[in-house]
């Protein structure tokens, strides 16, 4: 066996959405949305192995920048990892993990985060840091003290806004990407939150939620309160204010709300668990001294789960990934 590794060219586009669509059962709008509604798409971050010339193998380093103790770093998520079945056991995967990890030393990437728990990513450094929900049910109220309504992604104004509070908003957590440009929001937001709602009064946005419902369980995507808002009460009466109204739309008395324990006063909730986790890897560790001095940041998960005490707030982790974000 004779294998290529190498980057994707950019006119095999089309070939890599066959490969990714054969191997996958998520469908090939799913992963052409990743790629065209994706404003920091590289096709040199897309890894491959051939076989005489045809993709039998993918991995894709998605260029990102998430939060970390309050500042942007940057950050290269590991995603659309795919072997054809009859390749696998071959290590043509854990050598695409090791190209990948090149290409972001190459690029001076940070962090590296994905999605999964498979021993090949701890093999490679990866490691795991839990993320916790909190559930709780919430009845339907139609009432509200804000104006809630679907969000309106073809206002440029209204989009800018919501892009304003969620940057302050996702500092307050590590692991929330950074979204500081608009055609991420109008074009991969907006595609992958279709049930996003927005709280207003007197005429300013003041919260944000978007939501996913699976039978009597509601799933929280995403949330954003204001900084006047989130002074008051961490934003508590806003999540509650939001989801009760959107339930009500629902035609349903009450439903199941899970959504990631670090929000709304989450901690507090009857249940909390651990549900999923993001794994990370540090790829260059210069950029993280200062932060893992303390001995409070001795591991990932660590550093991960806590704030320096400055931007604290009470929480008890601060370790957030929107699904939203997914790839």
């Amino acid at each position: 066996m004779n294998i290529e590794f190498r980057s994707l060219r950019p006119e095999e586009i089309e070939t890599w959405l066959d490969h990714v669509t054969s191997v996958f059962t998520g469908g090939r709008q799913y992963f052409s949305n990743h790629w065209h509604n994706d404003p920091w798409r590289d096709a040199e971050g897309i890894r491959v192995a051939l076989d005489k010339g045809t993709i039998v193998s993918t991995v894709r380093v998605f260029i990102r920048k998430m939060f970390l103790h309050g500042e942007p770093i940057t950050v290269g998520g590991i995603g659309e990892v795919s072997t054809r079945p009859e390749y696998r056991r071959r290590g043509i995967a854990t050598q695409l993990l090791k190209n990948a990890i090149q290409f972001m030393e190459d690029r001076d990437i940070a962090v590296s985060s994905l999605h999964g728990s498979q021993r090949i990513y701890s093999i490679e450094g990866w490691e795991k840091v839990p993320r916790y929900y909190a559930k709780q049910p919430i009845p339907a109220k139609k009432q509200s003290e804000w104006e809630i309504r679907p969000v309106n992604f073809d206002d440029e104004a209204e989009v800018k806004q919501i892009a304003a509070h969620y940057d302050r908003y996702a500092r307050k957590f590590n692991g929330t990407f950074v979204r500081d440009d608009i055609a991420y929001w109008t074009a991969w937001v907006r595609t992958e939150s279709p049930h996003a709602w927005v709280a207003e009064r007197d005429g300013n946005i003041e919260g944000y939620v978007s939501v996913i419902r699976r039978e009597d369980e509601l799933s929280v995507k995403e949330f954003i309160a204001s900084e006047e808002v989130f002074d008051q009460d961490n934003g508590k009466q806003l999540f509650e204010g939001l989801l009760s109204y959107v339930i009500a739309q629902m035609d349903v008395e009450s439903l199941e709300v899970i959504y990631p324990a670090p929000i709304a006063d989450g901690f507090n909730a009857p249940v909390i668990e651990e549900h999923g986790s993001t794994m990370y890897r540090i790829i260059q560790p210069a950029v993280l001294s200062e932060k893992t001095a303390s001995a409070m940041f001795n591991s990932v998960p660590n550093l991960l789960h806590h704030q320096p005490a400055p931007l604290a707030q009470g929480i008890r982790s601060h370790h957030i990934f929107w699904y939203t974000d997914g790839y």
